[in-house]
């Protein structure tokens, strides 16, 4: 769908779709329990029911909208430093462009422009292709019965002033007087309408009620007071404001059967309240019921959102009326709030079991068929992580990697995490800079990428060594409640702190320390075709806020994965190298490039950011509470083509390093959350082994 919506709209959809899929199970749940609710309290005050069904209709209009809150969510709270930008993001390469690639669970066609739908291969991948359009279907849908409802409400507007005039001083005196039996507090007007044919209620604010012409003639005093004080009765209640409120929840759920026949019970409720209001003012129920029966002969289609006396089921009403002992059942007030407490909880337990299995399904990597990990070097046979296929394209160039020296349970654990999104993950050990695998060595060597919110550590570092700023100083950004200082400035990645930041570093000093961890020059490391990647001069930097965020930066997975080494090591730039051999694995040493140029103090002054980051920042998606991991997520969005690249650059565990993972996703939904995620999954199956 990314060649018709950008990634934030298609994920709108995305969610919206789920959530009125959702909503069928939960409006039929709903709508069940108010059937029962309402056989148990037959024979009860109706104004019990009207309320059940009132609060059952709310139910099923707020279900859905909490379920999209909660899928959006899971998707959206991805982290706070995304960037929207229309450049940035490296193009795929040309084995991906003209290849189907999965990312992330979903199924796009590369010869989109050929073929309207893309093949889909699994029920998946037909509902993340198919959800957005039933999104649509519903908008439309939706505009279309409030257009509707737009044009009752402009014509109970016209039916207040068009051809009515007022009633006899003695109509509006016995008005006056049930109206202070009712305890009606506003005053009401009473007109003579040409419009209608049976006697209506309209308004809130300033309430009128028309009576028909034929309402005088064909209706006795006494049966016309009874069909008044009905009448005045809406009023007293407000009715015309929740008829208004119950008329958005129809729109709003006009796909639901369900949602229809709930809304039917209020209306009858709320007749059946109205005529013991009725009774109760003028003390006789024969008499109404007469008038009521008188007034269907009168009977005409009234305006959909006026309130009129002939209203619900007119014969049950007539019915009820007249009996004369109602029947009652039996039932005690502790059954009714057990059945009520017990009904609550399981629609509760139901709707978060659902929205937590979805989170989870949304939040779990993907994983990678064991024929695809063979292709990349494993020889250990299946993973224990359940197996998706890698995108086509990655798949080939992971199976080009040269895998001799590296570690074959590494590079088996790193590609059943990297699962179907498409990407590269780079493992190593930060002390001595061996290189456990590399995954996707084209990716991750010989492509240059914009680092995206990375980026900030160099900008802190820049800030924190020139003493340019206060770290501990609490700064008060637009867009949080609370003061940031540069811990929880780098924790939720917040864009407006570092902006102000980058300005005040100045193009030069990040470009200059940028240089110092290792950006624009080769590592060393022994592959083939490494590039040192791009860092621009101070002269050509138009902005150092956006330059803040890695804009006209290009680095390496490779060099980001040296750099954060150094952060966890204490300050040595190390040259990253697989041993090739068994001997030189077993006398492997750490070969330093070089001290940074950095003060320790200052490298110590951004891994408090970088831990909190995973405890409760951009990348809480680690849900493992024993890895204590430091790290910093980037995000970048390209809206024109509606793809992501995300970015999670780390190592763990903080208090004694030993592996650094840098992992590197490009396509649509991918953010550094997800490659946090990712990453995740590699400490969990690596850290106890090393």
């Amino acid at each position: 769908m990314s060649f018709l919506f950008d990634a934030q709209t298609h994920t709108l959809l995305q969610a919206l779709g789920r959530a009125l899929l959702h909503s069928l199970w939960q409006g039929a749940g709903v709508a069940l329990l108010l059937a029962a609710a309402l056989s148990l309290l037959r024979g009860r005050s109706p104004n019990v029911r009207y309320a059940l069904a009132c609060s059952a209709l709310a139910l099923m209009l707020l279900l859905p909208a909490v379920t999209a809150w909660k899928l959006g969510g899971a998707t959206q709270e991805v982290e706070a430093d995304e960037m929207s930008t229309s450049i940035g993001v490296a193009a795929a390469p040309p084995a991906i462009t003209e290849t189907r690639t999965r990312v992330a669970g979903e199924s796009i066609a590369a010869d989109a422009g050929r073929s309207f739908i893309p093949r889909l291969q699994s029920s998946e991948e037909r509902m993340r292709f198919w959800l957005p359009w039933l999104t649509l279907v519903w908008l439309a849908g939706v505009s279309i019965l409030s257009a509707r409802m737009l044009g009752g409400l402009i014509y109970t507007r016209r039916l207040r002033r068009r051809s009515v005039r007022p009633v006899e001083v003695c109509w509006q005196e016995k008005a006056k007087d049930i109206s202070r039996r009712l305890l009606v507090g506003r005053p009401v007007r009473i007109l003579e309408s040409a419009l209608v044919r049976v006697p209506t209620a309209i308004g809130w604010l300033r309430p009128i009620i028309l009576l028909p012409a034929s309402a005088f003639t064909g209706l006795t005093t006494r049966q016309l007071e009874t069909i008044l004080a009905h009448e005045l009765a809406h009023i007293r209640r407000h009715d015309y404001l929740f008829n208004l409120l119950q008329a958005v929840a129809e729109t709003l759920l006009f796909y639901h059967p369900a949602a229809w026949w709930v809304s039917r019970r209020v209306r009858v409720e709320r007749e059946l309240v109205c005529d013991d209001l009725a009774v109760a003012a003028t003390g006789d129920a024969l008499l109404y019921a007469r008038a009521l029966t008188q007034m269907e002969r009168l009977r005409k289609a009234a305006p959909r959102l006026a309130l009129s006396a002939d209203g619900g089921q007119l014969r049950a009403r007539i019915l009820r009326l007249v009996e004369t002992q109602p029947r009652r059942r039996s039932v005690s007030t502790f059954a009714v709030g057990l059945f009520f407490a017990a009904a609550l909880f399981t629609t509760a337990a139901c709707t978060r079991a659902v929205l937590s299995q979805r989170q989870n399904e949304n939040a779990r990597p993907s994983q990678p068929t064991t024929a695809e990990a063979a292709a990349s070097g494993d020889t250990k046979g299946p993973s224990n992580i359940p197996g998706q296929a890698l995108p086509p394209g990655v798949a080939s160039l992971i199976a080009d990697d040269s895998t001799e020296g590296e570690d074959a349970e590494v590079r088996r654990v790193a590609v059943a995490a990297l699962g179907s999104h498409a990407g590269t993950v780079v493992v190593m050990n930060p002390r001595t800079g061996r290189v456990y695998a590399v995954v996707n060595q084209d990716w991750a060597l010989r492509r240059g990428w914009t680092p995206a919110s990375t980026m900030k550590l160099v900008t802190s570092l820049a800030g924190v060594g020139e003493k340019v700023f206060d770290p501990s100083e609490k700064v008060r950004v637009p867009t949080k409640a609370e003061r940031l200082d540069l811990t929880n400035a780098l924790a939720l990645s917040d864009n407006d702190y570092f902006k102000s930041l980058a300005a005040r570093v100045g193009a030069e000093r990040i470009i200059t320390y940028a240089g110092r961890v290792g950006f624009g020059e080769t590592t060393g490391i022994n592959y083939d075709g490494e590039i040192p990647g791009r860092l621009p001069t101070p002269q050509t930097i138009t902005s150092a806020a956006r330059l803040g965020f890695g804009e006209g930066v290009e680095v390496t997975p490779v060099q980001l994965a040296v750099f954060v080494s150094a952060v966890a090591n204490g300050g040595t730039l190390l040259v990253p190298k697989v041993p090739r051999t068994p001997d030189e694995a077993a006398s492997f040493a750490a070969q330093p490039r070089r001290r940074l140029d950095i003060s320790p103090s200052a490298l110590e002054q951004i891994i408090p950011g970088m831990l909190a980051a995973v405890e409760r920042g951009t990348a809480s998606g680690i849900k493992d509470p024993t890895l204590k991991v430091a790290g910093k997520t980037g995000t970048l969005v390209n809206k024109e083509k509606g793809t992501g690249l995300g970015v999670f650059a780390s190592y763990a565990p903080a208090d004694d390093p030993r592996l650094t993972v840098v992992v590197l996703t490009s396509g649509e939904g991918e953010s550094g959350s997800v490659a946090a995620q990712i990453a995740g999954s590699i400490y969990s199956a690596l850290l106890r082994r090393m």
